[in-house]
């Protein structure tokens, strides 16, 4: 590594060569290198005097050795099996020499091309992204990576230019590649007892939670939980929030007890973050421009703490970047807190500080190079964020390589060269970067300018996301992605990443026949409302101007700062109906200012309206946040629930698991997108849950309702059920969702995972593209059908003949009757009970749960209080099993479903009622949900009861994995069926089963059709208990009565072969009774 002195003898020599006046001075030493090169008798002359030129300008100028590795074999490069001998090598570029005569033809050319290829190839199968250089020191040849691509540039005469940019890979020998690898090796927490980034994360804890704290990072605190809808009103209660504590507490060092703490904690991890995403954004523009004393990245290394902060004040204000002509970088955000007085400390700055000498160790040419794009911050993200905080707040990230699959595909709906890109959640901007990658592969093949490209970069891809620190992370990766092609600095740059809510668009108005755009915004001091003309909205001139409003709040004059907003609206007549709201939001922001309370309020709210701009998109594509609105916020869930009334997306089915209105709040995004943004020729492909496709829950989503009367479609699903989960640790299953606005034959795929021995999804999940992945996934086509035009559930079919499809159609129609849930017994470890040799009991004792209940045993109970549970694992074809393996569970209820009141339980079963009051701080900790859904108000009700629930005779079924029925005879045994074992024992009229009908019910359910209804109509994880499937009311006709037989003697078997064949001929008579009734084959 260099030395202090020695690394800023490099970076002044950086700074120098970026200036205009070094290209004259290096045109001289080209035309000196060529005189020399041209009549050189071999390679080996060219090398030597190309170096020694290159070595003495090196050390006249900057007074710096350089120090090129030649000659390089496999030995040096510690890559086995490295073919060849490259003549030399700096951090980020490869260059080989020709003699004179060997880069004049189109052959030889060809040939040094392919021999400097290779190496590259070689370099990159090791993770090594490098630039190729061929020269024989008149002419040089460049050749690099475009994705995965080679691009071979054409010969061109050395210059100037081409030796700026070759000392400054030169230089930066000694340092590192900016690349996502070296990034979490500095600055991820595992592995790092300390760190820079440690560091400041518990300093900024240890702020936060200290007393005196000013009035301004309240403000930024409260209204950082707003947007993350958090409440100190959480009860703590929930396995998530433990773990969530737990890990906080190990990151931070200090024990984290309580909802403040917690929430302290996360502000701060958060902040921490933010402050180090910044500081890699002033490593990545050209120029960083504060003043004469301080221009480059390097100059900030000498500065004292208190000019640190006034820098990074300009940094939080955005100056810094939009002096650089970069727009929307940086434009205020919740976590600039750490820079009020009340919080600044020498240890903050000192913290800073290091982090900026850590970044100054990365080469400045590793911007400057055209390598594949990529989301640079995610890892470090997922290796300095804790697990659990990132579950609590839904964030999933996407590996590349599907992300880059849902693209391709897209593209290879859509017929437009010019497509235009959305991902509407974009998080740190994966989906973003993929299709970034896309133009700049095609582009660059074209031969297109840098200019030309980053002109249809800009003006194609969008992405927009609720989170700020997501926001914030995108927008400085997408600087990183456009970098190598800003070569004029004078270009104005607005990034298109904007903090916006694609659940609750900006509303378009309209008065006098103009459009204009209107939003609200929920702050502790109460809501701000803003309504501006659409046609500035969409002015290139918006950003800078609303900037121009933010100094005149600080002026703290409200008429100046109405009279700027009027000077948009085009005539008087605007002016007059919008008046009051403008006066409104002005005085509004000037009294928040007053308060200090300002500072972000004017950049958010116009932030959330810029996607206004946004329009016929050709591609939206994305992984939307996969939370149940029951687990929303209510603050959020309240603010969204019109739009999705609105829109119908709720579903008229007040039944299913979890219940009808369960709705997802990726379906609302979904919908309200593709509605809005998506072209008429265009395709909407989203990750979502399997459920989708299925449940009564999105039953409003597929019918696709439209507000602007668009009709949309589903054009095809990619199922990636049996793909390896690659979102592990999360395990649920999902499909690629694609719509489109026109008509389209439903396409149904399934990757099956085809992993070689000792290769897992991990593996997998470490490669970037889907060229790279698709060998290790086997592609099956299937059938996505809807089977009952009354219903709009899709099936997933494989295998399977369009008979067999007719033959699934039959199976839907009227049920006679109605499926019930399993009694919920919660905590489990409180209500499940094993029964001993000696009849007594003990409560279940379950390793690794966070609820951890008094366990007794010898538990001598009362009669009738306890009763044997029916579980999922006992429902076997026909007959329960696993009989020896019986619980048992607490059932305080008669056979009219009324709970047994505590006076009653003291009186009757006082044993009982004292082991409920040692385990009550237990049964307290069960969510507020359960508590709702219990039937009755004693503190150890349970949910999930009714009448139905205690029975003589029913049919009970697994609502998982695989569809099988047991015939229950309860006239003895007295049993319960439990969580994941519905059951039927009425009628839809709620007339009781007898004997014989629920052998029938058994002899259905257990029909080979059915189990394949199941499989293909539900996510295997949870069939729905509430099936369109045509099951009559038991009138003992002759196909009934048979198939009461068949059961009887199924009953009674215990060859699994000869039930598999009771099962067909069920089957068989099933079928003939629905002929007889005129259904018909």
């Amino acid at each position: 590594m260099l030395t202090e002195p020695e690394d800023k003898k490099v970076n002044d020599a950086i700074n120098k060569l970026n200036s205009q006046e070094y290209v004259g001075v290096l045109n001289n030493l080209a035309s000196s290198v060529m005189k020399q090169t041209i009549s050189a008798p071999n390679e080996a002359t060219v090398a030597s005097i190309f170096e020694r030129e290159l070595y003495y300008f090196v050390k006249k100028e900057f007074d710096i050795t350089l120090n090129i590795e030649k000659e390089v074999t496999s030995q040096d490069l510690a890559i086995h099996n490295f073919k060849g001998r490259i003549d030399a090598i700096t951090t980020n570029l490869v260059i080989e020499y020709k003699k004179p005569e060997k880069l004049r033809k189109d052959k030889d050319i060809r040939k040094a091309q392919t021999q400097l290829s290779d190496y590259l190839k070689q370099l990159r199968k090791n993770n090594e992204n490098y630039f190729g250089i061929i020269t024989d020191g008149s002419f040089y040849v460049s050749v690099y990576f475009i994705k995965d691509n080679l691009k071979y540039d054409a010969i061109r005469q050395i210059d100037g230019v081409f030796f700026i940019t070759l000392i400054k890979s030169i230089l930066g020998t000694n340092k590192k590649q900016l690349v996502s690898r070296n990034i979490i090796d500095d600055f991820s927490l595992e592995g790092h007892s300390v760190s820079e980034l440690s560091n400041l994360q518990k300093e900024l804890f240890r702020c936060l939670n200290n007393e005196t704290k000013s009035e301004k990072v309240l403000m930024l605190f409260d209204e950082w939980m707003d947007i993350f809808h958090l409440s100190f009103n959480d009860d703590g209660k929930s396995n998530t929030i433990m773990e969530r504590r737990d890990s906080l507490s190990k990151v931070l060092g200090v024990p984290i007890e309580n909802n403040e703490q917690e929430y302290q904690g996360l502000f701060a991890l958060q902040t921490a973050y933010a402050i180090l995403v910044k500081c890699f954004a002033l490593k990545i523009i050209p120029k960083i421009g504060f003043n004469s004393d301080i221009v480059y990245f390097s100059d900030l290394l000498e500065q004292s703490p208190n000019n640190i902060k006034k820098l990074f004040s300009q940094v939080e204000d955005g100056y810094t970047f939009n002096a650089s002509n970069i727009i929307n970088l940086i434009e205020g955000d919740f976590f600039s807190w750490y820079l009020d007085d009340s919080i600044w400390s020498e240890s903050i700055a000192q913290s800073i500080k290091s982090i900026l000498v850590k970044i100054n160790s990365y080469s400045d040419a590793s911007l400057s190079y055209q390598f594949e794009t990529l989301d640079l911050f995610k890892e470090l993200y997922m290796n300095v964020m804790p697990q659990p905080v990132r579950k609590a707040f839904g964030e999933v990230f996407t590996p590349d390589w599907l992300a880059d699959n849902v693209v391709t595909t897209c593209l290879e709906m859509i017929d437009n060269e010019q497509w235009t890109f959305l991902d509407p959640t974009s998080g740190s901007g994966t989906f973003v970067f993929k299709a970034i990658e896309k133009i700049v592969e095609r582009l660059l093949l074209d031969g297109r300018s840098n200019k030309y490209i980053l002109e249809q970069i800009l003006s194609r891809v969008h992405g927009i996301d609720l989170s700020p620190l997501s926001v914030l992370t995108a927008r400085v990766s997408f600087l990183l992605a456009i970098r190598p092609f800003i070569d004029d600095n004078n270009m104005e740059i607005e990034i298109p990443i904007y903090l916006g809510d694609s659940a609750r668009l900006p509303l378009i108005t309209k008065f006098n026949d103009k459009s204009f755009v209107s939003y609200s915004i929920a702050t502790r001091q109460g809501d701000i409302n803003l309504t501006l003309p659409l046609s500035f909205v969409e002015s290139p001139d918006f950003v800078r101007t609303v900037r121009q409003w933010q100094m005149l709040v600080k002026a703290e004059h409200v008429d100046l700062l109405s009279n700027a907003i009027k000077k948009q609206f085009a005539c008087d007549e605007d002016i007059n109906h919008f008046e009051k709201e403008i006066l409104s939001f002005s005085n509004q922001l000037v009294s928040l200012h007053k308060k200090n309370w300002d500072g972000i309020w004017i950049k958010v709210i116009t932030n959330f309206i810029l996607p206004a701009r946004i329009k016929n998109i050709d591609i939206i594509a994305g992984n939307p946040p996969w939370v149940k609105w029951e687990n929303l916020p209510s603050m959020y869930a309240n603010k969204i629930k019109n739009v999705a009334g609105e829109r119908e997306l709720f579903s008229k089915k007040n039944k299913g698991l979890g219940g009808g209105i369960n709705l997802n709040l990726a379906a609302l995004i979904s919908n309200v997108t593709a509605d809005n943004w998506l072209s008429n020729e265009g395709v909407q492909a989203f990750l979502m849950p399997d459920t989708f496709l299925n449940s009564d829950s999105y039953e409003g989503w597929r019918n696709f309702p439209s507000t602007k009367e668009n009709s949309m479609f589903l054009a095809r699903i990619d199922d990636w059920s049996n793909s390896g989960s690659p979102f592990k640790p999360v395990q649920e299953k999902f499909l690629t969702y694609f719509i489109v606005k026109n008509p389209y034959s439903s396409t149904l795929v399934k990757y099956n995972k085809k992993f070689p021995k000792g290769m897992n999804i991990l593996d997998i999940n470490s490669n970037k593209s889907w060229r790279d992945v698709k060998k290790y996934f086997s592609k099956e086509k299937g059938l996505l059908v809807q089977l009952s035009d009354s219903s709009n559930r899709f099936s997933r079919i494989y295998n399977a003949t369009l008979d067999d499809v007719e033959k699934l159609k039959l199976l839907y129609g009227q049920n006679d009757y109605k499926p019930r849930q399993g009694v919920e017994l919660t905590p489990r470890e409180v209500y499940v009970f094993e029964k001993d040799d000696d009849g007594t009991y003990r409560n279940l004792d379950i390793k690794g749960t966070k609820i951890k209940p008094n366990h007794f045993e010898k538990l001598k109970f009362e009669k009738n209080i306890i009763r044997p549970l029916l579980q999922s694992k006992q429902i076997g074809a026909f007959s329960i099993k696993n009989r020896d393996n019986i619980q048992y569970g607490f059932y305080p209820y008669d056979e009219k479903a009324d709970i047994i009141p505590m006076g009653a339980l003291a009186d009757k079963y006082p044993t009982m009622l004292n082991y409920l009051l040692e385990q009550k701080e237990f049964i307290d900790k069960q969510s507020e949900r359960s508590k709702t859904m219990s039937r009755g108000s004693e503190f150890y009700a349970l949910s999930k009861v009714g009448s139905y629930t205690s029975f003589k005779y029913a049919v009970a079924f697994r609502d998982n994995t695989k569809m099988v029925a047991s015939f229950i005879d309860n006239s003895k045994d007295g049993m319960i069926p439990v969580k994941h074992a519905p059951f039927i024992s009425v009628d839809k009229n709620g007339i009781p089963l007898t004997k014989d009908e629920a052998k029938y019910l058994t002899g259905v359910m257990n029909m080979p059709i059915v189990n394949t209804y199941f499989k293909t109509t539900y996510s295997y994880r949870s069939f729905s208990i509430n099936f369109d499937m045509m099951i009559p009311k038991y009138k003992k006709n002759k196909f009934q009565k048979e198939i009461v037989k068949l059961v009887t003697f199924a009953l009674n078997s215990n060859n699994e072969n000869e039930k598999k064949e009771i099962s067909k001929q069920i089957e068989f008579l099933y079928f003939d009774m629905l002929d007889e009734m005129g259904k018909g084959r």
